[in-house]
């Protein structure tokens, strides 16, 4: 065999000393496959003596005798995707791209809008190699601030649902019987309302959601065009519409979208609301009945909407976001943050001022 494989550049030691254990390697695995091995009976036995894999060695042979039996052949090379030099797209494609993504939409939204508005066809992973050609694949500060602008323009685009396992031991009445809360949140004004539940079954959580939606329809005019969920029993079945909660969804002409699988962040605003609800309202409490902490939910529902600032909008209150003010059935701000629960009637007093809830 030729080990002449000096190059315009001086090869390094690594290089050549791989070079080399690569050419006896090969050379030993044609007298072994050929039968002319004295040691080696079989390939397996081969690989084994040397410490080889099977399919990182097939491969460099491979490479090696399809290319003439070119020593750089042997050497490793660079996995990925090659960027060709010029695009593949028109510059007016490119600028759609580039003034979609301005927006703050990721890849699979970009795909989608060029689908729907510009009749082209786009693949997500298409998007990411031509944003990450053009510079675009990270999102700089000013276009995160219209991500959050933007993201959606109007309350009812989207409402985030999602279901909390409530601290055994919270509802004295219950004893260590589970209880869930249910809740949506409106991903543009983060308005939210939330049902407590005894049970997570589909037709429960399904009949609680629909209460919900209609509760932020009467009091906030909030209807909702999609919902996001997880892929939990009790919300999805993609291949059964006769699926309780499916079915409602179907019934109010609400478009379901899942998260992607084990990624909790993908429905982020709900999950961050649990948080919210933990620190300010559950840790440490305990309720003597179940009616009790079902009032005081709701009545949380109302303090948060209507009374409460909210840092991911700008410090503003989440009920001042909508446009139909008129709509909304307001009551007085409360005069402080400390709450207090009272279980009489329909009344609920936090920080200090009375709710009416309904």
């Amino acid at each position: 065999m030729n080990l002449d494989f000096r190059s315009k550049s001086q090869t390094s030691t690594l290089e050549r000393r791989h070079i080399h254990q690569m050419l006896r390697h090969i050379e030993e695995y044609e007298e072994v496959s050929s039968k002319r091995h004295k040691v080696y009976k079989t390939v397996t036995a081969f690989y084994k003596a040397h410490g080889l894999c099977k399919q990182n060695f097939i491969k460099y042979y491979r490479r090696y005798t399809n290319q003439g039996r070119r020593i750089e052949a042997l050497l490793p090379h660079k996995t990925g995707r090659k960027f060709k030099d010029s695009l593949q797209y028109s510059p007016e494609v490119i600028e759609q791209v580039k003034d979609i993504r301005s927006k703050g939409y990721n890849r699979y939204d970009i795909s989608n809008i060029m689908k729907k508005v510009g009749q082209v066809e786009i693949s997500p992973s298409s998007v990411y190699r031509l944003l990450k050609k053009l510079g675009l694949n990270k999102l700089n500060p000013v276009i995160k601030e219209e991500v959050r602008r933007i993201i959606k323009l109007e309350a009812g685009e989207l409402g985030h649902v999602d279901i909390h396992y409530v601290t055994k031991g919270t509802v004295k009445e219950t004893g260590d019987k589970k209880l869930y809360i249910l809740g949506v949140i409106d991903s543009y004004s983060r308005i939210c309302w939330l049902e407590v539940l005894d049970s997570i079954k589909a037709v429960n959580v399904m009949f609680n959601a629909m209460d919900i939606l209609l509760r932020m329809k009467d009091r906030y005019g909030i209807e909702y065009k999609e919902m996001l969920s997880d892929n939990g029993q009790e919300f999805s079945s993609r291949n059964n519409p006769d699926h309780p909660f499916e079915r409602m969804l179907t019934h109010f002409d609400i478009k379901h979208r899942y998260t992607k699988p084990f990624t909790p962040k993908t429905n982020g605003k709900i999950e961050r609301f649990w948080k919210t609800i933990e620190d300010e309202l559950l840790s440490g409490e305990t309720f003597e009945t179940l009616d009790e902490f079902k009032h005081y939910i709701t009545g949380y529902c109302v303090y948060y909407n209507e009374h409460r600032m909210h840092q991911g909008i700008n410090n503003k209150i989440p009920v001042n976001t909508l446009d139909s003010k008129e709509k909304i059935k307001l009551f007085p701000e409360p005069a402080s943050h400390k709450s207090m629960q009272d279980g009489v009637g329909n009344k609920f007093i936090f920080g200090g001022a009375e709710h009416k809830v309904f």
